[in-house]
């Protein structure tokens, strides 16, 4: 059950910032900026990026979780 937990999150995640649903990328980018004096010079497509790897880490603890 857990790892479906974590699975559902991962996905969730994934599909938010990938996809940029409700500008959740450029809001996390600027939400990150704010907690660290030095964000960087990586643009919020460096988000979309990540979540694009993190919709089949998903799938894959959501599978496995479900099967379990």
């Amino acid at each position: 059950m857990f790892f479906a937990a974590i699975g559902s999150i991962f996905l969730i995640a994934g599909l938010l910032l990938a996809t940029n649903i409700a500008r959740a990328a450029e809001r996390a980018y600027q939400m990150y900026a704010q907690l660290t004096p030095r964000a960087g010079t990586a643009p919020p497509t460096t988000l979309r990026i990540v979540g694009a790897f993190w919709i089949p880490l998903g799938a894959f603890f959501l599978t496995v979780g479900i099967l379990r």
